[in-house]
């Protein structure tokens, strides 16, 4: 990219991170952006499988139910809609998913609403307004973990707040990115061992840390 197609096609302000860690040399920030481009997208690869793979960990912990059955707060059968299991606010961010699918016509059953709840929702979990249900409940999604609700919050703190970055085009390059790749496995690992295996056999982070310019 040419200066000028810098300053049209991203602008001054999200390059001049990239300028400053390069001091003012144009030709190597624009390295240094496409490198950041390639490592998100390897990032956020195995951030699916994380999320995915949490969120699964965490709703198997709950009673089975019809899968075509449609969640309503009327039916509070569902642990997602039962107001003896999920705060008001967490609840409120359920309902948001319920209506999401209703807008788009489609079923909002379990399945569905599992996966429109964003990972600031599991998050959430873990906070300190849910140390009953970790104590019966969340504790056992975590078989390799330490038993401590905080042990998990801990790293889903920093995971949240670094996928979000990410989600928004931002600069990543100056993060521990090692540590940041050990997080996520790590939350894999205490889940599932075999799960934790895979993912980092997919991963493409560690090359790329090789590869940066």
């Amino acid at each position: 990219m040419h200066p000028e197609q810098v300053m049209r096609w991203l602008g001054a302000a999200r390059f001049q991170r990239y300028m400053e860690a390069r001091e003012g040399h144009h030709v190597e920030a624009v390295s240094l952006y496409e490198w950041n481009v390639k490592i998100s997208a390897a990032f956020m690869e195995i951030l699916c499988h994380a999320e995915v793979l949490l969120r699964n960990a965490i709703d198997r912990q709950f009673p089975a139910t019809d899968p075509q059955a449609a969640l309503s707060f009327v039916n509070g059968t569902v642990w997602l809609c039962d107001p003896e299991t999920l705060t008001v606010e967490s609840r409120e961010k359920v309902d948001e998913a319920i209506s999401r699918l209703h807008r788009e016509r489609k079923r909002a059953t379990r399945d569905r609403v599992i996966a429109s709840l964003s990972f600031g929702f599991w998050h959430a979990l873990f906070s300190g307004a849910y140390e009953e249900l970790w104590r019966s409940t969340l504790f056992k999604a975590f078989p390799d973990g330490r038993g401590t609700r905080r042990e998990i919050a801990n790293l889903l703190g920093p995971i949240l707040h670094f996928r979000n970055r990410i989600a928004h085009h931002e600069a990543i390059f100056f993060s521990n990115l090692d540590r940041q790749h050990s997080r996520i496995l790590k939350l894999a690992y205490l889940i599932d061992p075999e799960a934790e295996e895979y993912i980092a056999a997919q991963s493409r982070v560690s090359k790329l840390l090789l590869e940066m310019p």
